[in-house]
């Protein structure tokens, strides 16, 4: 009995670090991500980086931003995709997400708070506070330059120390609408597609049919929706204005109007290049080919005479395309029979009519 005790007593002892063992194990692997973060931010080794969150002007809610040693900030995006996970050496990470850093412009995120403390009254960036959002006071003190705030609000100084900032609406219209013009160059020398309809990079005929149908306005629309993902959505349907943008609806149905009206120009000019090579064809050209004129009667007959032939096969034409009935109601004595209808009352001799067939037969 005491060998039986000892076993499991040595058993129990055992047990726990095996299991706390395991826990180790599988804590790193479900904490990994895949992280790409810039080269700028990694430059010197002793300088700290930091996540936190501020206010998205764009997403109504506080994001998530990297921070380095209080000087530099970039915004964290994060693509998510459902039912994807990473292999890492040989371990299963179940967070396939993907995080990487991008660069901001922090005159976006002080843009919402000057326009919501600073609409009435000018005021300090040290007096600006907000209960609801604490980090407002860092944002403003901390990253933003003050010299970049002069593009969307009035500064005024008093005392040569203190300086007060008051939004001014005209002023951020006319900086938002700038930002976008430069993204829309970008979009444009950079090759990207911003029309409506759908085209395949790999497939794409030319450079040519791209900027057929994408123009400017398509450009545009998209720059203003990348601006308008950093401010807030009245201010981006207000960007849409001032810019004279079209909706994608009215967009489409206009493109669509422009390509009926150019199938249908190019069916008028395929017809008419059609019609004067059949008269080119016709009789002038026949006359001008065959030997029956002179050389000796020059060029001017020859032309008076190709112009004559070609009145009267029009005439010709038009007569039958107003009266066609006419051929068909006189009777086949009168009129000249062709080769076709010669052969046709040959072999038809001998041979009785179908209306014979339907006749009433008598006893």
């Amino acid at each position: 009995m005491s060998k039986s005790k000892s076993t499991r007593s040595t058993k129990v002892k055992e047990d726990p670090d095996a299991s706390t063992k395991s826990k180790i194990n599988s804590v790193p692997s479900a904490l990994r991500k895949i992280f790409y973060i810039s080269q700028h931010m990694l430059q010197d080794e002793t300088e700290k980086l930091n996540l936190e969150r501020f206010y998205h002007p764009g997403k109504g809610k506080s994001a998530l931003f990297i921070t380095k040693d209080n000087k530099h900030i970039m915004e964290v995006l994060e693509f998510a995709e459902p039912r994807r996970s990473w292999l890492i050496d040989s371990e299963v990470c179940s967070n396939g997400h993907v995080y990487f850093t991008t660069p901001i412009d922090v005159t976006f995120l002080a843009l919402h708070h000057l326009r919501k403390h600073c609409l009435k009254r000018a005021l300090a960036l040290d007096s600006i506070h907000d209960d609801e959002d604490p980090s407002v006071t860092k944002i403003l003190n901390t990253y933003v330059e003050p010299s970049s705030l002069r593009c969307i609000a009035d500064v005024k100084t008093a005392g040569g120390d203190m300086t007060f900032y008051k939004y001014n609406h005209e002023k951020a219209m006319a900086w938002l609408s700038l930002k976008t013009k430069r993204v829309a160059k970008v979009l444009q020398t950079s090759g990207v597609y911003c029309g409506n309809s759908a085209v395949s990079q790999n497939f794409a005929r030319s450079e040519k049919a791209v900027d057929e149908t994408a123009q400017d306005t398509d450009y545009l629309r998209m720059a203003c929706d990348y601006v308008g993902g950093y401010i807030a959505a009245e201010l981006h349907e207000e960007l849409t204005k001032h810019l004279e943008i079209p909706s994608e609806i009215q967009a489409i149905t206009e493109e669509k109007k422009s390509s009926t009206n150019k199938r249908k120009s190019g069916d008028k000019l395929n017809i008419a290049a059609t019609k004067k090579q059949k008269l080119e064809n016709g009789a002038a050209a026949k006359l001008k080919n065959s030997t029956l004129l002179d050389d000796s009667q020059g060029d001017e007959s020859i032309n008076e005479k190709d112009e004559e032939e070609e009145n009267k096969v029009n005439t010709s034409v038009k007569e039958e395309v107003k009266s066609p009935k006419t051929a068909m109601s006189t009777p086949l004595k009168e009129r000249s029979l062709s080769a076709k209808e010669k052969s046709l009352a040959k072999s038809a001799k001998g041979t009785k009519s179908i209306a014979s067939f339907f006749a009433k037969k008598t006893a």
